[in-house]
């Protein structure tokens, strides 16, 4: 990896929000608000919507980053702490996000998406598409939510509802944030409804040219999408505001509603922005990539057809010809320890994965567990209808037998390291096959564990699922260079980029006192957390 820093701007958090790339990055592609028109004229942006559609293929492209500047927004943060994808590089002499460290390193997780997802939702909403374009302003709240989503997800306390009004927009408790977001699902809903009741052609005529999703423009994809973002935060509550959750999940899955992502529309999936998958260059041309230990030790010991679809074999001498992973946050003094473990097993030209389709299953199986009305159907029919989803959509052969594996995790064994320091015994005795005699979380387990392994590798929801639930059981860090997160503990959030916090710095100090206890770290729990 090649490491690049931006030059600091001497902005703030103006009326456009924009931040300041302050931080060093891996990406030579990232984009910003300001989008080349080339030579598009006024009336080609005028004729069916283009003036307002033209916006929402950047948009599309950084919920998730579909080019290089994903190793930092997320590759290298919450894939690790999902145990998802492992680094065999020592960046930064192993201080780094991985050892957790955030503070004042790689700010792509806050900006990638607030740059080019909330700066363009604000450049629409201050010209009126919200009025002049409603379909088109709906397919950007659905994105301004996801992104939003993330952010809080990851941060805590985020700007969302006064974002672009000040230079010093008021900080949003996640709790707030999380209200406002399922407004603008609703509203974007209820456009889109209107829309394709008005006119099922619309979208092709208006979107499906500018969609570089796996949706092609398909209005009723895209309210599913957005039915499936309101589940997957009502879950989150489901503890601390069960009432809410309740009531936001039994309204996401309601068919007059649109309901949520099932094997009819498949998952959300967006084109790469420079038509080569991130994952596949940093995978294979940089070796800054490989697969991690769990996935591994869960896939192979539960006989999971789906770990040849995640891994390649690894080619090390050491361990040719298995599957092997590295185990999250070790130490690395030299890259050449673990590059030739398993790699992720990712097409050149592959489809960013943002919302795996089973997620949405296991959702359900959830909320009926919760007590929930999720429709017909039990927890057992929706968990295992989950797992042969993502068995169908992943091309993996043998979900039938797997419903009725009762094989387990394996333990985890690196012959790389003395004394067999990084061994460990398997995390869980825990198996795929239902049991409806079992407790609450025994069957917990399984949706999440099951969840965990579906929507491979996005690393932002799966870790995201582990602060809120303890699962699945993943292994710990071995090389922690942060104090307040010593070794048996797990990293909860991560801090401000340094440009947010000196453009912003009123409204930083206030958000920190009120939401985070006064402190900034990475320790620090927020609303949802276990």
């Amino acid at each position: 990896m090649n490491m690049k820093y931006f030059n600091k701007n001497n902005y703030k958090l103006l009326c456009l929000g924009l931040l300041t790339l302050a931080a060093p990055s891996c990406t030579k592609d990232f984009e910003g608000l300001n989008v080349n028109k080339g030579n598009i004229s006024d009336a080609d942006l005028a004729k069916d919507g283009a003036e307002a559609a033209f916006l929402l293929p950047i948009m599309m492209n950084n919920i998730v980053a579909t080019g290089t500047g994903h190793q930092t927004q997320q590759n290298l943060q919450s894939e690790s702490y999902a145990n998802y994808l492992e680094a065999p590089s020592n960046f930064i002499g192993n201080v780094n996000p991985t050892t957790y460290v955030t503070r004042g390193i790689w700010a792509n997780s806050y900006n990638v998406s607030t740059n080019n997802v909330m700066n363009n939702w604000l450049t629409m909403s201050k010209k009126g598409f919200d009025t002049k374009y409603p379909d088109l302003y709906a397919i950007a709240l659905i994105m301004k939510a996801a992104a939003g989503q993330r952010l809080v997800d990851t941060f805590g306390p985020y700007p969302y509802t006064k974002y672009g009004n000040t230079a010093e927009p008021k900080f949003d408790s996640p709790a707030e944030a999380y209200d406002a977001i399922f407004v603008d699902l609703d509203n974007a809903v209820k456009a889109l409804l209107a829309a394709e009741l008005a006119d099922k052609n619309a979208d092709m005529a208006r979107f499906a040219k500018w969609d570089r999703s796996s949706f092609k423009g398909e209005y009723t994809k895209w309210i599913k999408l957005a039915n499936t973002i309101r589940l997957r935060m009502a879950m989150r509550i489901s503890v601390v505001s069960a009432t809410k959750g309740k009531a936001e999940a039994e309204k996401a899955v309601l068919a007059a509603n649109g309901g949520v992502l099932d094997a009819t529309s498949g998952s959300f999936t967006v084109s790469p922005s420079s038509g080569i998958n991130p994952y596949f260059t940093y995978t294979n041309a940089w070796s800054d990539t490989r697969v991690s230990a769990a996935v591994i030790t869960y896939l192979q010991g539960y006989g999971d057809g789906r770990l040849s679809v995640y891994a390649l074999p690894a080619t090390d001498p050491a361990v040719a010809g298995t599957y092997r992973g590295i185990r999250p946050g070790v130490d690395r003094p030299t890259k050449s320890i673990y590059e030739n473990y398993s790699k992720y097993n990712v097409g050149e030209t592959a489809f960013i994965k943002v919302v795996e389709v089973a997620e949405s299953y296991f959702l359900r199986a959830e909320g009926i567990l919760r007590g929930w009305n999720m429709g017909t159907g039990t927890a057992k029919e929706w968990y295992e209808a989950g797992i042969k989803t993502s068995f169908s959509a992943t091309g993996a052969a043998g979900a039938d037998a797997y419903l009725e594996s009762t094989s387990k995790q394996l333990a985890y064994v690196d012959p790389k390291r003395p004394n067999n320091e990084y061994d460990s015994p398997a995390l869980t005795q825990n198996v795929v096959k239902w049991d409806e005699a079992a407790d609450f979380e025994t069957k917990l387990e399984k949706i999440i564990t099951q969840k965990w392994i579906s929507i491979f590798p996005e690393g932002t929801e799966a870790w995201a699922e582990f602060r809120r639930t303890g699962y699945p059981k993943l292994y710990f860090i071995m090389a922690s260079q942060n104090p307040k997160l010593p070794t048996g503990t797990y990293i909860k959030r991560l801090t401000y980029p340094t440009a947010v916090v000196s453009a912003s710095k009123t409204a930083y100090d206030a958000a920190v006192t009120a939401h985070l206890g006064g402190r900034d770290d990475e320790d620090v729990k927020f609303f949802w957390m276990k």
